[in-house]
């Protein structure tokens, strides 16, 4: 079995910068992501206001990339460590894992589609995704959402491609309307018309297979706001 003295979790942003100390310090390390290495900054990437305004972070991860070798494979356990890829399952030992998993948005429990398949509702995460894929949402956004900084930067994207775009405040009961998909909202009993939701009510930890192991990054400060997570990291790394 391969042993190792480090594995990382996720190779976004904290991953990376994660990985390239442990390399600098001389550690046997490996680095799985499970999707696109750079996380969601690989995302924002492809958006112009988003890319504006993480460009530090998106040139980053662009560079730490090229220097930090990640392999494709889903940790499906942590202890020993256990992976899924494309060859098969692998099976490892690790003297410490680190998990930089990230954050993902939260779904809010007053939204009321329980138990309905109705299309054109979205987290702000998978929106963000989906366009960054060249995938259109619909014609009208209602952009329900809590206050934070990351809401303007999304108002323009939305509106940079060509989207209609009505803003609402994230109170009270939402109520989808529509039998197959998005036809109106009520939101804290006022009716908006549009053909798809948008939904930001916050971020938690992504770690659905609740790995164990040391977290960093954005996995601990679910913020769109990175000067938190690189704030974390550097704390992290400079103990390492």
């Amino acid at each position: 079995m391969v042993s190792v003295d480090y594995v990382v979790v996720g190779a976004g942003y904290s991953g990376l910068m994660c990985g390239k100390r442990l390399i600098e310090k001389g550690f046997n390390i490996l680095v799985f992501e499970m999707r696109e290495v750079g996380g969601e900054l690989s995302t924002f990437a492809k958006l112009s206001d988003f890319r504006a305004r993480y460009e530090k972070y998106i040139e980053k991860v662009e560079q730490l990339s090229q220097e930090v070798p990640v392999e494709k494979g889903t940790v499906i356990k942590s202890k020993p460590v256990i992976v899924s890829s494309e060859t098969g399952l692998k099976r490892l030992e690790s003297k410490k894992v680190i998990i930089c998993t990230g954050a993902t948005d939260v779904a809010p429990a007053r939204l009321n589609v329980l138990g309905k398949k109705i299309g054109g509702i979205y987290t702000l995460e998978n929106a963000l995704r989906l366009m960054a894929g060249n995938m259109r949402l619909g014609k009208k956004i209602l952009f329900v959402t809590k206050e934070d900084k990351i809401v303007s930067v999304a108002e323009e994207q939305f509106y940079r491609l060509n989207y209609e775009v009505e803003l609402v405040k994230l109170e009270g009961d939402i109520n989808v309307i529509g039998k197959d998909h998005v036809e109106a909202v009520e939101v804290a009993g006022e009716k908006y018309s549009c053909d798809a939701l948008v939904i930001y009510g916050g971020r938690e930890p992504f770690n659905p297979l609740k790995l164990r192991g040391t977290p960093v990054g954005n996995v601990i400060s679910c913020t769109y706001d990175y000067s938190k997570v690189e704030e974390n990291v550097k704390n992290f790394v400079s103990k390492l």
